[in-house]
């Protein structure tokens, strides 16, 4: 996902900002700018001229899970896209039920809740429409754990079975 951030203090000068949807990753880059990347991972130095540089920061948002982070520019925070209220977050958060699955439960709680957050601020549905699919996101991912985990226990109980004829 391509995020664009102007700097109004510069003329308007324009950063894009890459932000991967499984990872999380951000890459900060500019035309106009030097962009140097720090050895912390989420700080970038944006070089101004030869001798003046702005300090940019990423930071996560809801833990780590929404996929959008925020930018602080030298102390300043900064939204690139909108703000959710809590409601929304709350219903986004839906899929994390099923981290009380184990390992494959929170994997794709995870993703079913990084995926809600994304579609929850595209503004170009009604909100209806986005509330829809949401919980259609959501009952998908009970769906596909539930069949994942049916066959995981049927591969174990083939596997085991396998196991004590060979005894």
């Amino acid at each position: 996902m391509k995020y664009k951030f102007m700097l109004n203090n510069l003329g308007d000068t324009e950063i894009d900002i890459n932000v991967s949807f499984w990872s999380g990753a951000v890459k900060i880059t500019s035309d106009e700018l030097r962009v140097i990347r720090q050895p912390n991972l989420n700080e970038y130095k944006l070089e101004i001229s030869h001798d003046r540089f702005q300090l940019l920061k990423t930071k996560r948002q809801l833990f780590g899970l929404d996929p959008i982070p925020k930018i602080i520019l030298d102390s300043a925070e900064f939204d690139i896209a909108q703000s959710l209220h809590w409601y929304e977050y709350f219903l986004c958060c839906i899929p994390l039920i099923l981290i009380s699955g184990g390992a494959i439960g929170g994997i794709i709680g995870f993703m079913g809740t990084r995926l809600n957050l994304l579609l929850i601020r595209i503004k170009k549905y009604p909100t209806i429409i986005r509330i829809i699919i949401i919980f259609l996101i959501c009952y998908l991912c009970l769906l596909v754990f539930k069949e994942l985990s049916r066959d995981i226990a049927t591969a174990l109980r083939l596997l085991r079975s396998l196991f004590l004829k060979h005894l």
